[in-house]
């Protein structure tokens, strides 16, 4: 089939490959001169295939007055109408079935995601710098910890603030600062916008697939009740099939062919601080009360955070870089000095954390969007799905969590 991927983002660029590797013609569409200009770019650097913990949960729903409370770690949330409908959906999902429900399928997509990841390394070699730093969570609050702590051991280690700091040389936290973490060995770090300017090269290497960057997204063509075209501003594009990835633009696409997408833009900041004159980051590090990452990458350590609900202005905060500038000092002694690029970006967020997956309510529109803030660890995961879906083979993992369905 000709396939048009809408979105060259991390999961737009991975869809491409995906299906252009099963012998699919792949046209790839974006509006960006380049691969991965919006969220994927500079996002928080972890590959979390183990710690998936959904933001919908009867914990949120305890904690979220006083995250909305005025302070620094408040949430930013701007009302309007998309977002009071989007967090009633978000209200009704906050009940431990669909925990255990979104976990269960974010576990499982994310570890297929990990073995195809390996899977295509093993075929083609990108340099991005993953490795399997290891993840640390640290919470500061003893309630925090004894609620996250796991039922049976398995791969996760929970330990006191004395290991903490052993396992971590770089924190400079006291003992007293916090109640301890949980440690999982297995997590891996890797810049996200290296990965996807290498795959778009390697993409534009391919017989199999068109790059049309550049390129505005319109309207679509629908012709009994059939998707078979884009307008764009480069004139119509044709396929058998198209599939949705825009990221936070999804659901303005959606509307446009007739239908909803619970999706809204849930916006994170980053930094990127060079290591120099610092001691260097050993392993991925979440501050669990703080909302703020840390990931090591090679001469660098990736800091981001925050998740505030404001639209669509994807113009990093002022306030928001100084907190992540602060926090970094604060926990490691890293001092961002010399100039420091603002990132922010816009996550696709699902009321229920899980990404839709399938064919959505109208022929010829194929939907793999809503990642969230696991876009980067889902990825390649998600392609898989989708690829499997889209040839009817059997699927690599579970699809009906992901099912648009679960919206209509």
């Amino acid at each position: 089939m000709k396939i048009g991927v809408l979105g060259a983002g991390v999961v737009g660029l991975t869809s491409a490959w995906w299906l252009a590797e099963a012998g699919h013609e792949v046209v790839l569409i974006d509006r960006a001169a380049g691969p991965a200009a919006a969220a994927s770019r500079a996002n928080g650097a972890q590959l979390s295939y183990r710690y998936v913990a959904p933001m919908a949960s009867p914990k949120m729903l305890a904690q979220l007055p006083g995250l909305l409370f005025p302070g620094e770690n408040a949430i930013k949330v701007s009302l309007d109408r998309e977002l009071i409908g989007w967090g009633l959906r978000f209200l009704k999902a906050c009940t431990s079935a669909e925990v255990t429900r979104t976990t269960a399928a974010q576990l499982a997509l994310a570890e297929l995601s990990r073995l195809e990841l390996e899977r295509l390394l093993g075929q083609v070699p990108l340099d991005f710098g993953l490795r399997t730093a290891g993840k640390l969570v640290l919470f500061r609050k003893q309630s925090d910890l004894d609620a996250a702590r796991p039922e049976d051991d398995g791969p996760v280690q929970v330990l006191t603030p004395q290991q903490c700091l052993a396992l971590e040389p770089a924190l400079v936290l006291r003992p007293d600062e916090f109640a301890g973490g949980i440690y999982t060995a297995s997590e891996q770090v890797g810049d996200c916008g290296a990965f996807c300017d290498q795959l778009f090269a390697r993409l534009g290497q391919s017989n199999r697939v068109e790059l049309r960057m550049n390129t505005a997204i319109g309207r679509p063509v629908v012709k009994d009740r059939r998707v078979t075209g884009i307008e764009t501003d480069n004139g119509i594009v044709e396929a058998d099939l198209f599939v949705l990835s825009l990221g936070s633009g999804a659901r303005a696409f959606a509307r446009s062919c007739g239908f909803d997408l619970p999706i809204y833009p849930v916006k994170g900041h980053s930094i990127t601080i060079a290591d120099e004159g610092a001691s260097a980051l050993t392993h991925s590090v979440t501050d669990y009360s703080h909302k703020i990452v840390y990931a090591p990458l090679g001469g660098a350590t990736r800091v981001a955070g925050f998740a505030d609900f404001q639209g669509y202005d994807t113009m990093p905060v002022a306030a928001r870089i100084a907190q992540l500038k602060s926090a970094a000092a604060a926990i490691f002694g890293l001092q961002a000095s010399g100039d420091v690029e603002p990132w922010a970006g816009l996550r696709p967020m699902t009321p229920d954390s899980r990404p839709i997956i399938g064919p959505s309510p109208l022929d010829g529109l194929f939907l793999n969007t809503g990642q969230g803030m696991l876009g980067w660890t889902l990825a390649c995961g998600s392609a898989r799905l989708t690829v499997d879906l889209i040839d009817r083979k059997p699927p690599s993992c579970p699809p009906a969590p992901f099912d648009v369905r679960r919206f209509l």
